[in-house]
C-alpha cells in the first residue's frame, strides 16, 4: 500500500490544477480533475452537497463576481489508502476581488483511473477562527444539521447552560425569550414532536460579521416539507452569539405567518 514517487507528483498537480481552471473560468475542464459521480461538499458555505461536475460548474457560475480571483493551495500532505486511493488535505487561500482574502481546508479523496488520478471526494471547511477556535459559522452549521435530523443530544451540546433563546416577533401563547439550556431544549423537541415540519436544508442569503467576533447575524432561509402542506420555505433572520463553541445568545426572528402557513394551522 504504497504511492510511487511519481503518483505523488502527479497528485499534487492535481490538486494545484484546480485553482488554475477555476480562476481561469475553464470551468468545462472540470473532468480532468474529478470522477464523474465526485461529491463536492460545501455545505460550510451554505451551498450543501454538490454532485457530479456540472453541479460544480453550474454553482461557480451562480456564484459570478462573489468567487475568488484567486484560488491558492499550500501545505498538501498526502496520505495513501491503497494503491489506488489516497486521501490528501490542504490549505486553500482565497483572494477576493475586493481585496480582502479567506483561508479554507480542503479533504480529498482521490482515485487513480485510466486517464489518470482524479478528486472523487472534496469537502471545503472554512477558516474563521485562530487556534482551531470554533467559530460562529461553525455552530450555525451544526446548529442547522441539528434541526434537520431532529436531534435533541445534538442540539443540547449546542447551547450553553445559561444560554438564551429570543423571539423578538412572537404572538400572544407563544415564548419570547427562553432562558437555560434545558427550557430551551425542552421547547425545541417539543415542538418537533408537535409540528409537522421536517427541514432538508437552509439557504444562506447572506452572513455578516459585527464588532464582537462572536456574533454573526444570518439573513437565511429555511427549507423543507410539512406533512399538511407540502414543501415550505420560511424567511429568517437570527443573530446569534457564541463563547467556548457554544450558543450563548440567539435572537430568532422567526417570520410566525410563514411558519403558521407552512404548519397549516394558527399558531
Amino acid at each position: 500500500m504504497a504511492l510511487t514517487h511519481q503518483d505523488r507528483i502527479d497528485i499534487t498537480d492535481l490538486i494545484n490544477l484546480h485553482g488554475h481552471l477555476t480562476d481561469a473560468g475553464e470551468l468545462d475542464q472540470a473532468s480532468e480533475l474529478f470522477t464523474p459521480d465526485v461529491t463536492y461538499d460545501v455545505s460550510d458555505f451554505g451551498l450543501g452537497e454538490l454532485h457530479g461536475p456540472a453541479a460544480i460548474r453550474e454553482a461557480a457560475l451562480a456564484l459570478g463576481d462573489a468567487n475568488p480571483v484567486g484560488h491558492h493551495v499550500t501545505n498538501i500532505v498526502i496520505t495513501p489508502i491503497d494503491d489506488d486511493s489516497a486521501r490528501v488535505r490542504s490549505k486553500g487561500i482565497g483572494i477576493m476581488a475586493t481585496h480582502t482574502a479567506g483561508s479554507a481546508v480542503y479533504d480529498d479523496i482521490v482515485t487513480r483511473r485510466p486517464d489518470g488520478w482524479k478528486i472523487s471526494s472534496r469537502k471545503v471547511s472554512a477558516r474563521r477562527a485562530a487556534l482551531g477556535r470554533t467559530s460562529p459559522r461553525d455552530v450555525l452549521e451544526r446548529f442547522r444539521q441539528a434541526a434537520i435530523t431532529q436531534s435533541v443530544e445534538d442540539m443540547r451540546r449546542l447551547y450553553a447552560v445559561d444560554a438564551v433563546h429570543e423571539f423578538p416577533f412572537t404572538r400572544p401563547g407563544l415564548p419570547s425569550r427562553l432562558e437555560g439550556r434545558d427550557d430551551i431544549v425542552a421547547w425545541i423537541a417539543e415542538a418537533w414532536q408537535a409540528n409537522s415540519l421536517t427541514f432538508s436544508g437552509y439557504r444562506t442569503l447572506a452572513i455578516h460579521d459585527t464588532t464582537d467576533p462572536d456574533t454573526i447575524i444570518i439573513e437565511q432561509e429555511a427549507l423543507g416539507t410539512s406533512t399538511v402542506t407540502g414543501e415550505f420555505t420560511l424567511p429568517n433572520l437570527i443573530v446569534l452569539t457564541v463563547h467556548n463553541g457554544q450558543i450563548s445568545h440567539l435572537r430568532d426572528y422567526v417570520n410566525i405567518l410563514a411558519a403558521a402557513a407552512a404548519i397549516g394551522r394558527e399558531l
